[in-house]
């Protein structure tokens, strides 16, 4: 059985992929999802998000390691598979700005073999008003993309980019929270070349340790790599646990 995909939009939420951020010391989170089709076609999808976090006593230094590996089979034979992985050094600077360093990989092997890695600078701000709690950041990076059409040779893209970002929090109870993050990155070279994110999600909070969550994004790219679309809606549910 053949199944086939244009590789996803690269724009990964990392606001909302975030940890605790008010505790020195180390911290795990992760999150299994698994869902399925029994009937006309037998499919599995199982995918595992997580990260450690670990944070100086003064609270001035984190650093932080996010991954996610996914897997999806349908009758029997596995057609896409998933790896990300974020690393991101925090040093506060003054209170309410950081400076951050990052470098990301992600890769779907049997996709094209579509494969994206960055590495990026920028500055971490605090944002408290009436409509935004939560962070704003402004900062630079360089990006790697490749895909290899099927009989076709790989195609290769690299650009400096800027990278903007917003996100804020919304109390909807004690125990739940709605999260909106934007992202824009425009290339330098052609500011017509835009890739942009919104994203919301809510976490329902069971207990101390585990809690529900949904997440919906709509991300749109002006300038795709071939055979990617130039929009597209992801969304995904899942059980976290956190200690």
């Amino acid at each position: 059985m053949a199944l086939f995909s244009a590789p996803a939009l690269s724009i990964v939420n990392i606001e909302d992929m975030r940890m605790d951020e008010s505790k020195p010391g180390w911290m795990l989170s992760s999150t299994l999802s698994l869902s399925g089709k029994r009937g006309n076609l037998e499919e599995d999808k199982l995918s595992l998000n997580g990260g450690t976090q670990w944070i100086s006593d003064d609270l001035k230094v984190r650093n932080l390691l996010l991954f996610t590996v996914a897997n999806d089979r349908a009758e029997g034979e596995t057609y896409s598979e998933e790896y990300f992985a974020h690393l991101r050094h925090t040093r506060q600077v003054v209170n309410g700005i950081a400076w951050e360093l990052f470098g990301q990989h992600q890769s779907e092997p049997l996709n094209q073999d579509y494969k994206r890695q960055l590495i990026g600078s920028n500055a971490r701000f605090r944002i408290e008003t009436a409509l935004v709690d939560g962070y704003g950041g402004a900062g630079l990076m360089y990006e790697e993309r490749s895909v290899e059409p099927p009989l076709a040779e790989q195609i290769e893209r690299n650009d400096w980019r800027l990278n903007f970002y917003l996100n804020s929090s919304y109390p909807l109870s004690d125990n739940a929270e709605l999260a909106v993050n934007f992202y824009v990155q425009p290339a330098i070279e052609d500011f017509s070349d835009v890739r942009s994110v919104v994203n919301a999600g809510i976490t329902s909070r069971l207990n101390r340790v585990f809690s529900l969550t949904l997440d919906v994004s709509y991300s749109n790219e002006s300038e795709p790599l071939v055979g990617q679309a130039h929009d597209e809606w992801t969304y995904a549910m899942g059980l976290n646990f956190r200690f």
